[in-house]
């Protein structure tokens, strides 16, 4: 429950699935914009994991 008060961790977890929703539609959605869906996604996901390293670093 502790790291649900952590918001670099809620950040973290929102980014990943935003992340995760952008490179499911660059690959499968339509043909428009598809490496912006894909570039977005991927640099979602890595602006999460590094939040999740933070959060798991204030919890040491």
């Amino acid at each position: 429950m502790k790291k649900l008060t952590d918001l670099r961790f809620v950040i973290g977890a929102f980014f990943f699935i935003v992340g995760l929703l952008l490179l499911l539609y660059g690959f499968l959605g339509a043909e428009a914009g598809k490496s912006i869906n894909r570039g977005c996604g991927i640099i979602f996901i890595l602006f999460s994991l590094v939040m999740f390293v933070f959060s798991m670093k204030s919890q040491e």
